[in-house]
């Protein structure tokens, strides 16, 4: 009987323990964004054959960062339970439990430096060799660049869903961009002033529609612009 309950507590308590991280996850922007690094380098850790001493290296520094952030959520949790209202301790608390999250995300990236930087720095040398090959590889991989970057900005200000409305335009982002390739593919300035209109265009389309303001439509396009710009440049096209 006694051997029968104490399987079942460490059952229990195995239970609480994964419901602990997977509820840390789902309401915890940060925790999500720790996991997915961890995975992501995991991956990358196999990827690119790191040896096993690196591999454990990498795994120990990821751990140390999700640990120190379950812990630090804990005391956020505790802390808004005891003192809902401002208290310098509380915020001494919290601030502490802060601290010990960025020492542990600052030494993972170290460690991640360490190991992977002369790996990279080859691997990044054939991308862009590749990217300068080929104009179209050029826009296509600034396109989907571009994508990412707008639903992880729309994810930061919680507003719209990924694919519609919220802060900035995706569509007017991807209009600004081709605009910019367009400009620096062609020097016929008809060309230019045709882009350029089916650009507005766009931007008129999301507005009329209620689907983004006119603010958000203009911050789509000067991000979509910019960001192609700086590619563009960067790999002398």
């Amino acid at each position: 009987m006694g051997h029968k309950k104490t399987k079942q507590d460490i059952t229990q308590s195995f239970n609480v323990a994964i419901e602990g991280i997977i509820e840390t996850i789902r309401t915890e922007r940060n925790m999500k964004f720790h996991t997915f690094s961890t995975v992501l380098v995991l991956m990358l850790s196999v990827f690119m054959g790191v040896s096993r001493i690196e591999l454990i290296v990498l795994s120990l520094s990821m751990c140390f960062v999700l640990v120190a952030e379950l812990l630090n959520t804990a005391i956020e949790t505790f802390v808004d339970m005891v003192s809902p209202e401002y208290n310098v301790l509380a915020k001494r608390a919290k601030d502490i439990g802060a601290g010990a999250v960025f020492i542990a995300a600052t030494n993972a990236l170290v460690v991640g430096y360490l190991v992977f930087h002369k790996r990279v720095a080859g691997e990044f040398d054939e991308f862009f060799e590749l990217l300068k090959g080929s104009y179209a590889n050029v826009i296509i991989f600034i396109l989907i660049f571009l994508v990412v970057l707008v639903i992880a900005i729309k994810s930061f200000f919680k507003k719209g869903t990924p694919l519609r409305g919220g802060i900035p335009s995706g569509h007017s982002a991807l209009g600004g961009a081709l605009f910019i390739g367009i400009f620096f593919l062609t020097n016929d300035v008809r060309v230019f002033y045709l882009s350029l209109f089916l650009l507005i265009l766009v931007l008129q389309s999301r507005v009329e529609g209620k689907i983004h303001t006119v603010l958000e439509t203009i911050i789509g396009a000067v991000l979509g612009m910019g960001i192609t710009y700086l590619f563009l440049s960067l790999l002398n096209i």
